[in-house]
């Protein structure tokens, strides 16, 4: 039989893990990527999420630094490059090595110097600390698995004062394109789970006919 002291031992080793990482030990979503079979579907034009619609929101001025995550066919990452200039920089990330195949192709043949495609990891777009003036997640956050952990360390690579700017589908709004609405994550929960990473609201947009414009700066 155990003694009390080892019993007592092992229910605190049972226990560190939700005690001192509570990111590790939130609940995971499923997770579905967007499959790059389909891209071609990215490509086409977007009468319901206009793209200078939306730098114009972002206000991302020449020589800023910013990231793309979940880049995908590169939508938001050419205008974005348009924007910072050749003194700035974008880093088009995501997690699906066909996808970010596929843009690095297409800024080889616009002959684009400052955009950089980067392989994340579902839980960390593996960027440089402290080195964001903006982060995008568009039209990806219910994809995401582990959401925690993407956004702690999504406020970790952003500058004091940096922003993180999620678009998503809103399941309150009814579509005729998109994921399915119970695949959708309530923009409740975004608010919720940011502010658990460190990252507070500071501002909501209501233009997309779809989508939530949520906009989140470092606590």
């Amino acid at each position: 039989m155990k003694t009390g002291i080892q019993k007592g031992l092992l229910i605190l080793m049972l226990l560190l893990p939700s005690l001192f990482s509570p990111l590790l030990a939130q609940e995971r979503r499923p997770g579905r990527l967007f499959p790059p079979a389909k891209i071609s579907v990215l490509e086409g034009p977007r009468e319901w999420q206009d793209a200078e619609k939306v730098m114009d929101m972002l206000g991302i001025k020449k020589g800023d630094i910013v990231a793309d995550i979940g880049a995908g066919a590169g939508y938001f990452t050419l205008p974005m490059a348009q924007r910072v200039g050749a003194e700035g920089l974008v880093y088009a990330e995501d997690v699906q090595q066909a996808m970010a195949d596929y843009l690095s192709k297409k800024i080889e043949t616009l002959e684009l110097r400052n955009i950089r495609v980067v392989m994340g990891r579902p839980d960390d777009p593996t960027l440089p600390e402290d080195s964001l003036n903006l982060a995008l997640l568009a039209n990806t956050y219910h994809e995401v698995g582990m959401p925690l952990l993407l956004l702690e360390n999504i406020r970790k690579e952003l500058k004091i004062g940096g922003r993180l700017v999620i678009i998503d589908w809103d399941p309150e709004k009814e579509s005729p394109i998109g994921p399915p609405r119970q695949e959708r994550v309530p923009e409740d929960t975004v608010i919720k789970e940011a502010g658990q990473a460190g990252l507070g609201i500071s501002e909501r947009q209501r233009f997309m006919p779809y989508h939530y414009f949520l906009v989140f700066k470092k606590k």
